[in-house]
């Protein structure tokens, strides 16, 4: 009847609107890309699933990319053919020249195709043709570093700090496999080119197909779990609500606390948003051998096994217990329970964390690592105002934080005072990132000034203040205790440790 067919448009209708466009593309590219991953890892056996893991994945990542982007992957096409030129004709033993032109290039051209349609009528570089262009840039500065220290060791041996090189330089059909990858090509998370060899290395057939057998069902398991949960919180919380809440004039009439609520919900939103899509990301990675390594190389996001020695003996063996360690993208406990910012952001998007530690934060200049470190992790996110000023707030946070801790530092049981802990962790750790995160959200200059001038841009005038009264105090009690230290006689001190 018409009355039934209504009834069905609209609990389609319905249905549909749980998620937004862009969600429900990223879904269906979750979600494919992972069904893929599990055709070519249970279709194919032996020597020919190493071959597809090798040579198909690229080309598949592309053929994806072409599919959804239409020309718009053009885009991403000049990064990677001049990484793959740069890479392939450097200079022997050089790990600086190659690698800081690829990362200069690279972000120049990133900030240049970002800003492409202001100047011509071209699309903006958006969505999914923006999340293709974040992670390929992170591939092609990890691969040039990565060669480039590969390079030095060679010359050098036993110079260079890493454990681990990669034996031989890539041929320009392995970068593009690399660079293309479909597994995680528009929601990261990011991995090595190392890691990529050691997933279709056909040496550690024995040791693949063990875990396929113990260890695969718990990786699915524990992550499918996240995404029951988080799913749901997502699709409630951003229904009541909603960003655009936050882009209006009533932030000015809504009172303080009403705003903290708020922003703490949209964080939710986001942070539920990402669980839910790193959980199918994951699962796809560890069912491709990505990230799988023995227990007893002590594995870490992105670098993979630190115990090289441990590592060669279990590679090979069938009967290796191993973990998905350095694929494991969030550290969901540390996220949302940590003690303070520190702790939270090293639990946050991991395997970034690690390219910045790795390329940016261990190569700069020690007096201006953390600042740095941040300006660039901006500038891979985005031009906006709103990021900036987010991931700028972040060293002020930190900052004071150190020399706060300072006064209660962790006891034996590694705790601090927990009346200290609690009342921080709920008024500044914790709503400093429902802060920050609603300018990360917002993007722009506008939105963002309005909402954190609404609130008298709390966060980081406390913990300024925070940090001159705490350097004080510091330092006051710090001069206290050497002169009460000097103050003993030498004498009297000998006599009592009698």
């Amino acid at each position: 009847t018409a009355y039934s067919r209504q009834w069905m448009a609209d609990q389609r209708s319905s249905f549909f609107s749980l998620l937004s466009k862009d969600d429900w593309i990223y879904t269906g590219i979750l979600g494919g890309s992972f069904l893929l991953s599990i055709l070519l890892r249970f279709v194919f056996t032996g020597r020919s699933l190493y071959g597809v893991l090798k040579y198909s994945p690229g080309f598949i990542g592309f053929s994806v990319a072409l599919a959804l982007l239409g020309w718009k992957i053009v885009y991403s096409i000049p990064i990677a053919l001049f990484s793959s030129i740069a890479i392939k004709y450097g200079k022997a033993g050089d790990n600086h020249q190659m690698p800081l032109l690829v990362f200069s290039v690279v972000f120049i051209y990133l900030l240049f195709t970002r800003h492409l349609h202001e100047f011509f009528p071209v699309p903006e570089l958006a969505s999914q043709a923006n999340a293709l262009q974040l992670i390929i840039t992170l591939r092609a500065i990890g691969l040039a570093y990565d060669v480039g220290d590969s390079r030095f060791d060679r010359l050098n041996p036993g110079q260079s700090r890493r454990k681990r090189h990669l034996e031989s330089d890539p041929d320009l059909l392995m970068m593009f496999n690399y660079l293309y990858h479909f597994c995680g090509l528009f929601t990261g998370p990011y991995y090595s080119y190392q890691m990529f060899l050691d997933s279709c290395d056909s040496q550690a057939a024995p040791f693949h197909e063990n875990y396929l057998k113990t260890g695969l069902f718990s990786e699915y398991t524990w992550r499918l779990k996240q995404l029951a949960w988080s799913l749901p919180i997502f699709i409630i919380t951003n229904k009541l609500f909603p960003l655009d809440g936050l882009r209006t004039d009533d932030v000015f009439v809504w009172s303080f606390f009403y705003k903290l609520i708020y922003a703490a919900a949209v964080f939710t939103v986001f942070r539920m948003r990402v669980y839910a899509a790193w959980s199918i990301s994951e699962c796809m990675c560890v069912t491709l051998n990505i990230g799988i390594y023995p227990d007893s190389s002590a594995p870490k996001c992105v670098v993979g096994p630190t115990n090289i020695d441990e590592f060669k003996k279990g590679w090979r063996d069938g009967t290796t217990t191993a973990n998905s360690v350095a694929i494991q993208n969030i550290d969901v406990p540390e996220v949302e329970a940590s003690d303070g910012f520190r702790a939270g952001i090293r639990g946050w998007n991991r395997s970034v964390q690690t390219w910045l530690a790795l390329y940016v934060h261990s190569r700069s200049p020690k007096a201006t690592r953390m600042v740095l470190t941040m300006f660039v992790s901006a500038l891979w996110h985005g031009t906006y105002a709103g990021y900036f000023m987010s991931f700028l707030v972040v060293p002020i946070c930190t900052a004071a934080e150190d020399v706060l801790f300072r006064f209660f530092p962790k006891g034996e049981n590694g705790e601090r005072n927990k009346t200290f802990l609690r009342v921080y962790w709920l008024t500044l750790r914790t709503r400093g990132f429902d802060f920050m995160a609603t300018g990360f959200l917002l993007k722009n200059w506008h939105d963002t000034h309005r909402l954190w001038s609404s609130v008298y841009y709390w966060i980081p005038i406390t913990m300024i203040v925070v940090y001159f009264v705490a350097s004080a105090l510091d330092s006051i009690t710090g001069k206290e205790k050497k002169r009460s230290e000097e103050s003993i006689d030498p004498k009297e001190e000998s006599i009592k440790s009698e």
